[in-house]
């Protein structure tokens, strides 16, 4: 009977110890606009309710060879567009939405998408013609700690 007891206090112990680790995620909304200049490669990063402000400028897109593939007939590019978007690289992404929503030219894996360079630790969406569109993502932030101040929640007495 002892012995249940320790374990149980051991079991109490290790999870309270982990549920100081654990975060709640938070989604952080990137969107790079590639429709309102109305020049070629002229995308803008828009990160709206950033936590850590990004500055549009540092965020430049840049010109690079499209991966071929024999499946993809319908990138009309050897070169894509790659726009970082500044997520952390731990950070998960969420799906990548394009505006306008009926522009058939625009085939998500074909011609947008979305990628990490694990060298840089950066997150890129990407796209390449015939696609001019604004393409939408979400960063998702694991910092939420699940207790305030790091305290736990007071027992109820």
């Amino acid at each position: 009977m002892i012995g249940r007891g320790l374990a149980f206090v051991a079991l109490i112990v290790f999870c309270s110890a982990q549920l100081d680790k654990f975060r709640w995620p938070r989604w952080e909304e990137r969107t790079i606009d590639c429709t309102s200049s109305g020049r070629r490669d002229a995308c803008t990063l828009i990160a709206r309710n950033a936590k850590v402000e990004r500055d549009p400028v540092k965020y430049k897109c840049r010109r690079e060879p499209m991966p071929k593939t024999d499946w993809n007939k319908l990138a009309k590019s050897p070169t894509r567009l790659a726009c970082p978007i500044g997520c952390e690289p731990d950070a998960d992404l969420s799906v990548i939405q394009k505006k306008p929503a009926n522009n058939t030219l625009c085939q998500k894996y074909y011609t947008y998408g979305k990628y990490r360079d694990h060298n840089e630790g950066e997150w890129y969406l990407w796209l390449t013609e015939p696609c001019v569109a604004n393409l939408t993502t979400h960063c998702r932030f694991k910092d939420i700690p699940l207790y305030n101040s790091g305290s736990a929640p007071e027992s109820a007495s």
